[in-house]
């Protein structure tokens, strides 16, 4: 076993018992909201003092959302800052790690918002037919948020450039063509100022799809394997697994919104709520669709590992070069402190790929 093997063991058992944290903590700080009756009288504060019922929302959200915020923050800070350091993965000062949980709180104030005054406004108006106008209103958020990720969402945190090296883009862009897909162009993204970890993506749709490669990967990797890399990335477009994760999304949707809808009004008057539509009961309603999640998990994440593998496939066949995809895949679970060989449950709910040491294999016995 390597020293880096031994590492990113470490790093992942703590990462775990991290994990676990954040969900008691998740969840037991919405029952708390929610039992203690805090909920109920800053909605009746609220109520009091606005007429409308919007802006009541807003007002109890950023009441909410703050102390929720505040309630998370040791463990966040524990994991994003302390671990990072102690690993060697963090490459930020404290300062800069405020001014990114600022921007994230910024950019999940502004989101949540929008989603749940949406949410609400079908409560109040459709509470017959809810269930399945919110789950095509979040299949199009879904949809608009891929789209504006590139151009919107992502030079909020992150500096992107077009690549300088005109050689590796002609040769990503031939391979994007390869694959039988278009892209704006090859873009560089400053992650490095940040993390050691590498990445990269295909990001967008439409108009918007753009290749995106940080600096770290550029500086880390040679040409051949971020082409691997690249082909991986490329694969998800080919196969359509973003529309088929969209068509899950929205069957998956609309069940949990339809079970709300069969068991809400009961659990809400149990509360002595009128109903879903009641803001009182909004940490009862997160905390449902959070157990109803974690139910899912392991179906989602299956499915997810499953469009992996076929990335995978496409990666070495398209690029004809599998022992450089091997090393890209090596060379990326040794930056990013990958647990070689995670147990087998957490694999099973947990990850959204396959274990890096099962890639690794794969691609090796392909190029053997």
């Amino acid at each position: 076993m390597t020293d880096t093997d031994t590492a990113a063991r470490a790093y992942a058992r703590i990462r775990y018992r991290l994990l676990f944290l954040n969900l008691a903590a998740a969840l037991a700080s919405l029952a708390a909201f929610q039992w203690s009756g805090a909920s109920r009288q800053l909605a009746r504060w609220w109520a009091d003092r606005v007429a409308s019922e919007p802006l009541r929302l807003l007002g109890y959200l950023a009441v909410f959302g703050l102390a929720y915020s505040l309630v998370m923050l040791p463990l966040e800070f524990y994991g994003s800052f302390r671990l990072e350091h102690r690993f060697g993965l963090s490459r930020m000062t404290l300062k800069a790690w405020g001014v990114r949980q600022a921007k994230a709180l910024g950019v999940s104030a502004v989101l949540g918002a929008v989603v749940l005054e949406a949410l609400y406004a079908l409560l109040r108006h459709a509470p017959a037919s809810w269930p399945l106008w919110a789950a095509a209103a979040w299949v199009g958020f879904s949809i608009v948020m891929a789209r504006a990720f590139p151009t919107v969402l992502l030079p909020i945190f992150y500096k992107t450039a077009p690549l300088q090296d005109e050689d590796l883009a002609r040769r990503l862009l031939a391979l994007c063509r390869r694959a039988g897909l278009s892209a704006l162009g090859v873009f560089r993204f400053n992650l490095g100022a940040e993390t050691r970890k590498a990445n990269a993506a295909l990001a967008g749709l439409g108009k918007t799809r753009r290749v995106l490669l940080a600096d770290t990967l550029l500086a880390e990797f040679p040409p051949e394997e971020i082409e691997g890399v690249l082909a991986h990335e490329l694969a998800h477009h080919r196969y359509h697994h973003v529309t088929a994760l969209l068509i899950v999304s929205a069957i998956g949707s609309w069940l949990a919104f339809w079970l709300t809808d069969l068991v809400g009004q009961r659990g809400m008057a149990a509360l002595g709520l009128r109903g879903l539509d009641d803001i009182a009961g909004l940490p009862a309603l997160l905390l449902w669709f959070s157990v109803l999640g974690l139910a899912s998990l392991p179906l989602q994440n299956g499915l997810s590992r499953h469009f992996e593998w076929q990335a995978d496939r496409f990666a070495v066949d398209v690029t004809a070069s599998p022992a450089a995809y091997a090393a890209a895949l090596r060379r990326l679970g040794a930056l990013n402190l990958a647990d070689p060989n995670p147990p087998r449950w957490i694999e099973l709910v947990f990850y959204d790929h396959p274990r890096i040491s099962e890639r690794i294999r794969v691609a090796e016995r392909a190029a053997a």
